[in-house]
């Protein structure tokens, strides 16, 4: 008996990349349309993308497909987690068409950048039923943000505040590269406090000197000190392809951390040249750390973002849920 064709729900961030989204999905679209039946959605404001993608998670589509960048895939993903209970999401699989500035969320699973070789790997029904990590950030007395990627205090925040004031129609790199100047020229290295429980040990890496060991299982460790940065994160990729968390893996259960101890800005120069390949991993001022959760409690001023997006407070809780989402690639 012949199958049923699937039904998708395309989520289309239309300025997403500059506006190549919308050119991206118009030259695609008949191809999908030749394996699935497809209903389109156009987001028309900030946060549309996650209001779209949680009224539609019981609609009785196969897939729920992000057509944009990663801002796009973040809203979308907060949207179908938004009805998942007890952190373990049941609605349409998700999948992504990497049409944005960064689309970190793509290097870190390996999906194509071109729409037509992504689309390719997802267009078969996830009869593996191959479901992926989601991160959460809940910040002191909040409400909970997932994310895909990963969340950060300090400098990638500020970079990630400068970048989301720049217009929506640059695309590229363009808007990190801005956001990373804006960020360096007002830097500053934060007191911050961090926790970290359950932690867990990176093959192959020597901490330095200033960064405690980080004993095995369920011990914690707290550390305070000035820093220029502490990003966590499940996936590998942040602002464009800055391979911050180089060991992270998805599928784990578990945060990669990355902590950047106070720096002069000649010295900030050095590492963010190496932060492409994750050979910042070598410099003094770097620390690695795996866990299953983590708290940071950052001083007044301390800008969050989580996968970019900014998020309000000054400290917040980071978590896991395992296998929280089914995927299509």
């Amino acid at each position: 008996m012949e199958r049923e064709p699937m039904r998708i729900a395309a989520i289309i961030n239309p300025v997403a990349g500059g506006g190549r989204a919308t050119s991206g999905w118009r030259a695609l679209r008949e191809t999908v349309r030749g394996f699935a039946d497809v209903d389109e959605f156009f987001s028309q404001y900030p946060g549309h993308a996650a209001e779209m993608a949680r009224d539609l998670s019981s609609d009785g589509y196969a897939m729920a497909m992000a057509v944009g960048g990663d801002g796009t895939v973040h809203e979308v993903v907060n949207g179908l987690m938004a009805r998942a209970g007890n952190g373990r999401y049941t609605g349409p699989s998700f999948g992504a068409i990497p049409l944005g500035r960064g689309n970190d969320f793509a290097r870190t699973y390996g999906l194509a950048l071109e729409p037509g070789s992504a689309w390719r790997r997802q267009s078969k029904p996830n009869e593996d039923h191959r479901r992926i990590d989601i991160g959460v950030i809940t910040p002191f007395a909040a409400q909970p943000t997932y994310f895909v990627n990963m969340c950060g205090f300090g400098f990638d925040a500020d970079a990630a505040a400068t970048a989301n004031r720049l217009p929506r129609q640059l695309g590229g790199a363009l808007p990190y590269v801005l956001g990373v100047l804006g960020a360096f020229a007002s830097m500053n290295n934060r007191e911050l406090s961090i926790e970290l429980e359950g932690l867990h040990s990176v093959t192959s890496l020597v901490q330095p000197k200033w960064a405690p060991a980080a004993p095995e299982g369920s011990a914690s460790l707290e550390i305070s000190d000035r820093f220029l940065l502490a990003s966590a994160g499940i996936g590998r990729y942040l602002g464009g392809g800055m391979m911050l968390l180089p060991h992270a893996d998805p599928s784990d259960g578990l945060l990669d951390v990355m902590l950047a101890r106070r720096v002069r800005r000649l010295r900030l120069l050095k590492i963010l040249h190496r932060v492409f390949d994750g050979g910042h991993l070598g410099e003094p001022e770097v620390a690695y750390y795996r866990a299953r959760t983590v708290r940071i409690a950052g001083s007044p001023g301390t800008n969050i973002h989580a996968d970019g997006d900014p998020v309000r407070g000054t400290g917040a809780d980071i978590s896991v849920l395992p296998a929280a989402l089914p995927v299509c690639f």
